[in-house]
């Protein structure tokens, strides 16, 4: 990850912001041989953390808009609730909410809504656009963990898509787009990828991971952006506190609700045979009623809490964001029938040139009414979102490798080599080996250069959802002296090292003597005064978060694993704006740990202990069935690793 580091090698920069103003600053822009996004400077950047408090910006930015909403997102579901009352159902479903501005008599708005989408085998597998093929795949989840939706949201989202495919609403125009899988060879060169077959199969087939919102482009005045993490799908809502089973986050069911048939049957076949039509009894009606409520609530979990971050952008980087949307909003196509989708299907794998035309020929016939849209956006220019009193500065990130992107990647290896106390990275995904041993390499270049001031490394990330995930995991934290955190693979090693067939796991300490200290965790919430044994859940990680040393970090789609640095297409946003680095840390560690860190530039040394001293009193609390003190609990797996994915 250091090939570009000449690159930001300096002679003598001003700084208007920091005295003396001539001087020498920390690099933070990303730079590469090829060419990047611009930094853009005298906009806003404020990060918002859960779903509770980013949809609910959202809503209130969508219902404002007077001119045009673009949205890119990895799943979409139109029936879940932004703004929520005491159940997740209450409230206003985001399909209605864009339907209410696309409809409206006053200042229309025309919404243009991006979702990734390969084919008939990627939906039934991930299910991120529930209701695009009706009910046909009702269920919800791309892992192990699945589930189905209740019978109203389901019948919503099928409802909602058919009008929209149709064109029933000509404002909302709905677009998919996928990554061909021949891309894969050249954005995997140079990678260190696994050799196992499983992981050979997965890498070919990449995803549009990229999460986008853009209000009102052409009216620079009014405009607003989302960089986000959280997917438009209602299990991404919670709020920053995780309550245990909080009735607000969505109800899902374990079997499809609309099959059920619980209770006595009220079709009786006497009816029949004396000629008269059946009528049950109000006692069997009550009777059916309640067995079939007590079956669905058997049937009933509430969906798992997520922890994630976002990012609402004002001012010139909006022009950047424009860009992105446009270029694909170009290579993207209009929805087909589910007939058509098995024609595609057969056609992709078959023949690439006879799918491509496919493709152009549905595109053209389903077109963009508005189809000049980009054309008349280039004239807006980056200037004119200039915000009065504006004091940030931003700087777009993708991966995207229809293009050969790498600049997320990129943005990770400098955030590192600028890092001189501390790297906090929240993620749901640690598992790129090649940033741990980059790691490494960036503080030996600082020891040799004689600064010996210790580095502090907060890293809290999930327990890696499928078992072919782990050995990736387990590369970066053997590697961070973290190897006990992963039982199986740390007595696999241990006992080859006996061997002489590598050696033995590196430890804390040894770690500590070259600078570098770890500390790893996942979070965690409980049922409240007392909770049971099986009422400890796993607060499940999704964001994707570093911040460096109080001045700088970046926010948005990309996970630290092999897929977003090189394969998905994903966005990111970097900012130095140090008021917002130190708030955005002070946020999270409050929430996650229950003690906001020092102030701002402050050692570190002193709250890491207070992490490790709070992760293993967590521990014992679940051991003895007490309540947790935070949210902060040691990282652990303890389960036989599977064959490597991508």
């Amino acid at each position: 990850m250091n090939e570009n580091a000449k690159l930001y090698e300096q002679t003598l920069s001003y700084s208007k912001t920091a005295g003396p103003y001539q001087c020498l600053t920390l690099p933070w822009w990303v730079q590469t041989p090829k060419p990047v996004y611009f930094p853009r400077h005298r906009g806003s950047i404020e990060p918002l953390i859960c779903g509770e408090e980013v949809f609910s910006r959202v809503a209130d930015d969508l219902k404002a808009a007077t001119h045009s909403v673009d949205i890119i997102t990895w799943g979409f579901d139109p029936g879940m609730v932004l703004k929520r009352g005491f159940e997740a159902k209450d409230g206003q479903r985001y399909g209605d909410l864009l339907m209410e501005i696309a409809t409206r008599k006053k200042d229309p708005v025309k919404v243009r809504l991006l979702v990734w989408y390969d084919d008939q085998v990627s939906q039934t597998l991930m299910k991120n656009i529930p209701g695009y093929y009706g009910t046909r795949f009702p269920a919800i989840g791309c892992s192990g963990e699945t589930g189905f939706y209740r019978e109203g949201h389901q019948k919503y989202n099928a409802e909602w898509f058919e009008k929209i495919c149709a064109g029933e609403v000509p404002n909302i125009c709905f677009h998919v787009r996928t990554i061909l899988p021949e891309l894969f060879p050249r954005a995997l060169a140079g990678e260190d990828v696994p050799s196992s077959a499983a992981a050979q199969g997965t890498a070919r087939f990449p995803t549009h991971h990229q999460k986008m919102l853009l209000v009102d482009y052409e009216q620079p005045a009014r405009a607003v952006g989302y960089v986000m993490g959280h997917n438009s799908i209602t299990d991404f809502w919670d709020t920053a506190a995780h309550i245990y089973r909080d009735p607000r986050r969505e109800t899902f069911y374990r079997d499809d609700p609309m099959s059920f048939n619980a209770g006595p049957t009220l079709d009786h076949g006497a009816g029949a045979y004396l000629g008269t039509v059946y009528r049950p009894s109000e006692a069997e009606l009550e009777t059916k009623q309640r067995a079939l409520e007590a079956a669905l609530k058997r049937n009933a979990y509430v969906a798992k809490p997520y922890q994630d971050v976002s990012a609402r952008v004002r001012g010139p980087v909006l022009y950047d964001l424009n860009h992105n949307f446009c270029q694909a909003w170009d290579e993207s196509t209009p929805p087909s029938s589910y007939f058509i989708e098995k024609y595609w299907l057969v056609t992709k794998y078959l023949s690439r040139n006879l799918h491509k035309i496919s493709r152009s020929i549905q595109k053209l016939v389903h077109s963009d009414p508005d189809h000049d849209f980009a054309k008349r956006r280039k004239a807006v220019q980056p200037d004119a979102f200039i915000l009065r009193g504006g004091e940030h500065s931003t700087q777009l990130l993708r991966t995207q490798p229809m293009h050969g992107e790498k600049t997320i990647k990129e943005c990770y290896a400098n955030l590192t080599r600028q890092t001189h106390h501390y790297i906090f990275i929240q993620n749901q995904y640690i598992q790129y080996g090649t940033w741990a041993e980059h790691l490494k390499i960036c503080v030996q270049n600082l020891r040799k250069g004689g600064f010996k001031k210790p580095i502090y490394v907060f890293i809290l990330t999930s327990t890696p959802e499928r078992d072919g995930m782990d050995i990736a995991t387990y590369d970066v934290a053997q590697q961070l002296g973290q190897s006990t955190t992963m039982k199986i693979e740390h007595k696999q090693a241990m006992a080859q090292a006996k061997k002489g067939k590598g050696k033995m796991p590196l430890t804390p300490e040894e770690l500590a003597i070259d600078g570098i200290n770890v500390v790893m965790g996942s979070l965690w919430t409980c049922a409240q005064p007392k909770p049971k044994p099986d009422e400890y859940e796993e607060i499940y990680i999704h964001a994707k978060v570093a911040i460096v040393d109080d001045a700088a970090f970046t926010v948005g789609s990309a996970n630290l694993n092999l897929r977003s640095m090189a394969i998905d297409s994903e966005l990111n946003i970097l900012s130095q704006a140090k008021d917002v680095s130190y708030k955005l840390r002070c946020d999270l560690f409050l929430q996650c740990s229950g003690d906001p860190g020092p102030t701002q530039f402050g050692d570190m040394e002193d709250t890491f202990d207070k992490w490790q001293k709070r992760m293993a009193a967590n521990a014992e609390a679940m051991k003895s069935n007490e309540p947790l003190l935070s949210q902060i609990v040691a990282f652990h797996v303890n389960r036989k690793p599977g064959a490597p994915l991508i």
